[in-house]
């Protein structure tokens, strides 16, 4: 913390759930409600945000009056740009508040000060390296045109050889097979399906993929090779020199491990995004003590 300001809050927002942290002179409170992502539904986050920042403060024991003082951080799944950011702020009863993506947050959290990347692949994916005190991003899309690697992208592979296996311009595996027959062998249904599906719901396939690639199936294997081979690219591109720390977020960057080159190895973060959230919020009271917030 710093001196002029006692207290710092933190949030992390992402689209299945939302965190936040109060640091206090006498220790962390922290707090955890449904899923906040301003770009999908910013009516809803913004309600779960102001909960959450009113129900972080009771546990506290604060009063409501004191969140405008207080240095708020904000790493928000669904924040495309700093207009989305400014709109989400003005919507916020907080005077010193930073609103980001929450990409930043991620790194900060998991890398701590030391040079290194990470690979942040759940339901969606991206990538980044930590040197010099700077922070360089690829990927982070969205899952039309971007999200390689990530849950997301291994159901829709997984759909699209389905697909091609029932017009015969592919041999089908038993993974293809399985999700065939979930669908009645109707391409119709795929489509159906895909349709209205949202990328968790896409993402409910990559365990599957991932559980056939450990056992040897080639479509699952595929696939996999595939997504460690964008992360091994994007990690070069974005600086990755063999041997740095690459520390895996997500729920299914550590299935990568075994695809990846022997030089890059993952490891555990060092801390989560809400941690990381926490730093940036004291380097934010940092910058309004000195006014320039």
């Amino acid at each position: 913390m710093v001196e002029s300001h006692p207290y710092l809050m933190a949030i992390d927002g992402g689209g299945t759930s939302c965190r936040f942290a109060l640091q206090t002179p006498t220790g962390r409170q922290d707090v955890k409600l449904g899923g906040a992502n301003v770009f999908t539904n910013r009516e809803r986050a913004v309600q779960t945000l102001l909960d959450g920042m009113a129900q972080v403060l009771l546990r506290a024991g604060l009063q409501p009056s004191m969140l405008p003082d207080i240095p708020v951080y904000a790493g928000l799944a669904g924040v495309t740009d700093q207009d989305a950011a400014h709109q989400v702020a003005t919507r916020l009863p907080a005077r010193i508040i930073e609103i980001e993506d929450d990409r930043r947050s991620a790194v900060v959290g998991a890398l701590r000060g030391r040079s290194g990347c990470l690979i942040g692949i759940g339901t969606g994916s991206f990538l980044a390296r930590q040197a010099s005190g700077g922070i360089k991003f690829a990927g982070g899309y969205g899952p039309i045109v971007g999200d390689e690697a990530s849950g997301n992208w291994l159901g829709l592979g997984l759909l699209r050889r389905a697909l091609l296996a029932l017009d015969g311009a592919m041999s089908a595996s038993p993974l293809v097979t399985a999700c065939l027959e979930r669908f009645e062998n109707d391409a119709a249904r795929i489509v159906a399906f895909s349709g209205t599906a949202r990328p968790a719901d896409f993402a409910k396939f990559a365990p599957e993929v991932i559980e056939a690639a450990r056992n040897g199936d080639s479509v699952g294997q595929e696939l996999m090779q595939a997504g460690a081979q964008y992360i091994e690219t994007g990690l070069r591109a974005l600086g990755y020199e063999d041997g740095e720390p690459v520390c895996a977020v997500g729920g299914v960057a550590a299935h990568y491990a075994d695809y990846l080159p022997p030089s890059m190895a993952l490891t555990e973060p060092l801390g989560t995004a809400l941690d990381g959230a926490l730093e940036l919020a004291r380097r934010l009271a940092e910058r309004s003590s000195r006014g320039v917030a």
